[in-house]
């Protein structure tokens, strides 16, 4: 059940919320990331944090969880990643 300003877990990460992440991470190198779980805000347009598998792109590579959060207006702009709202859990 969907709750405005509540968070709701969608699992598995559905092909929808993997497209706003990609979209989010447009142009970002250095690591690639692996969409385990997503949880969404209804609020004035949709909040997004993912919890992702990180590889970076380094040899030999790294590998870790981060949490990203996401944002998306409802007047149809782009979904943002938030810079300070990343992190390595």
């Amino acid at each position: 059940m969907k709750i405005c300003g509540g968070w709701t877990i969608q699992e598995p990460v559905s092909k929808e919320n993997k497209k706003v992440l990609g979209i989010a991470l447009k142009g970002f190198v250095g690591s690639t990331f692996e969409p385990i779980v997503v949880a969404t805000q209804i609020v004035n347009g949709v909040n997004y944090v993912f919890i992702a598998k990180s590889t970076t792109v380094t040899l030999p590579p790294k590998t870790g969880l981060v949490k990203i959060y996401v944002s998306a207006t409802p007047a149809g702009t782009e979904p943002k990643r938030s810079e300070e709202h990343t992190s390595e859990l």
